[in-house]
């Protein structure tokens, strides 16, 4: 999958497709993958059109991808 050329949607509906045929727990963790990336549009911090290379660099900027999707990381317990 070459994320150079695509924007987040694409990236995203390109995510749930691989989803098939694998563990449950490789599904559940691509679910959240994808509702973090979800989120972090709501929120305004990424836009659907950016391409995933700006996406990313604003993801960063943002603290992280929970961080960016308002959201608590794992590891900060």
């Amino acid at each position: 999958m070459s994320s150079k050329a695509k924007d987040v949607r694409a990236y995203i509906e390109e995510l749930g497709k691989t989803k098939e045929g694998r563990p449950e727990q490789v599904k559940d963790g691509l679910e959240i993958y994808v509702d973090l990336w979800e989120k972090a549009i709501e929120r305004g911090v990424i836009e659907e059109t950016d391409g995933i290379d700006a996406a990313l660099a604003k993801i960063d900027k943002a603290g992280g991808l929970y961080a960016a999707a308002g959201e608590d990381s794992p590891n900060s317990s």
